[in-house]
């Protein structure tokens, strides 16, 4: 306990002594550190208002859009690679083969001889668009959604190659039941009341300052030193 508190004592002295020399200005990291303890305690003011279940509900129906369940797409696909057949080749030939699978069901056991073998799955159920283009890329996701059930579509482009789709099922967008996702909500509601009541903090803070841009052809740079914790003590020049 006594080296705990000479402990205490000394981080005291030192800190005190530092600020006696003037140690404490100009410091980036000091004014860092300051700076987010400020944020923390706007954060603490704003967490102090907790909303009631019909607020949240109210807010919750304002901002649908930001809570909606995104579109799923179940489909099948015939692969035709870059790699075996080049990039214009495998766009021909799929486009080739486009014709032919007017009314052929997706579930012929036939299909999968007349394209590539895809390194992954042939079919992919439920699947949202960032699922799909976490595996083919963000521009074949795109395509995906653009496209209607129950036949044979394309080609469209991945990164590996080009893909014959048949679309079993397309789910639209739908909006989140608000009990499945009430903690969110309500966390989602507390940032943007932090963000609002910090916003009108800086805004009072800054009313009481007048800031002063200079004019940099004015400014004698050969003066200016170098960030805090830089190796050297020279002049910047």
């Amino acid at each position: 306990m006594r080296e705990l508190a000479k402990q205490e004592a000394t981080q005291r002295i030192l800190v005190r002594e530092a600020m006696a020399l003037g140690l404490d200005q100009d410091d980036e990291i000091i004014e860092r550190r300051l700076a987010q303890k400020m944020d923390f305690l706007l954060a603490d003011l704003a967490e102090l208002e907790e909303p009631s279940e019909s607020e949240l509900r109210a807010w919750y129906a304002d901002n649908t859009g930001r809570f909606a369940m995104p579109p799923r797409v179940s489909f099948r696909h015939l692969y035709f690679s870059q790699d075996k057949r080049g990039l214009d080749g495998a766009r021909m030939d799929a486009e080739a083969l486009l014709p032919s699978l007017a009314g052929t069901s997706a579930d012929d056991p036939q299909l999968s001889a007349r394209a590539d073998r895809f390194m992954f799955r042939d079919y992919y159920g439920g699947r949202s668009p960032v699922e799909i283009a976490k595996e083919f890329g963000p521009a074949f996701a795109e395509e995906l959604f653009k496209l209607t059930p129950d036949r044979w579509q394309g080609p469209i482009r991945s990164g590996y190659g080009w893909h014959l789709v048949w679309i079993d099922t397309l789910e639209p967008a739908r909006p989140a039941d608000f009990d499945t996702i009430a903690d969110t909500v309500r966390s989602a509601w507390l940032d943007e009341r932090y963000r609002e009541i910090r916003e009108r903090a800086y805004e009072e803070m800054l009313s009481r300052y007048t800031i002063v841009i200079p004019d940099p052809q004015t400014v004698d740079f050969t003066t200016v030193r170098p960030p805090s914790g830089s190796a050297t003590g020279e002049p910047v020049r």
